[in-house]
């Protein structure tokens, strides 16, 4: 059933969940200026790929830099080495998650959510949205928007898991 529900997401097919996504997905289509019916070239979507990956990296390594300024640091964590913070950057966009270092020690509570938490979302949705596209490759079809392939992945796949696991492990205790 969730492969039937993930091919209806990406094929632009009816879903039960459209009614609630529609108005939201166009939200942020507009915000950002995406032509939802444009499809890109390999190169425009590696590019488009590259590019949002580059730009969510420096803000993960932004809010790392300045977790010292930023809210939500009760035990006044400075910045970590910039070598710390590349490699911390570099494995969540990758979606390694590697961590070589305890996170409450070397990380404020701001950083953990908003940079890593951020992105352990983003970098699923990037990695489902490139699968998509090769598979589209595969069948002749053309690769789509990543764009459009990246929001349907968080928004129609990734949050309503969560929402459904949350959920369950709240029912559980």
């Amino acid at each position: 059933y969730l492969g039937t529900y993930i091919a209806r997401v990406f094929q632009g097919q009816r879903t039960l969940l459209d009614g609630i996504l529609n108005p939201v997905e166009r939200f942020l289509y507009g915000l950002i200026g995406i032509q939802t019916q444009e499809d890109m070239t390999g190169w425009q979507y590696a590019r488009a790929l590259l590019y949002s990956n580059l730009a969510m990296g420096i803000l993960i390594f932004g809010i790392i830099a300045l977790q010292a300024l930023l809210p939500f640091n009760p035990t006044r964590l400075s910045a970590p080495t910039w070598d710390t913070m590349l490699h911390t950057t570099i494995s969540f966009i990758t979606n390694t998650n590697q961590q070589h270092y305890s996170g409450e020690t070397y990380l404020s509570y701001a950083s953990q959510m908003w940079g890593l938490g951020y992105h352990i979302f983003t970098s699923a949705g990037t990695g489902l949205a490139v699968g998509i596209a090769f598979i589209r490759g595969l069948t002749g079809r053309p690769l789509g928007n990543f764009y459009v392939d990246l929001i349907r992945a968080i928004t129609r796949i990734l949050l309503p898991i969560s929402i459904i696991g949350a959920i369950a492990l709240i029912a559980a205790g």
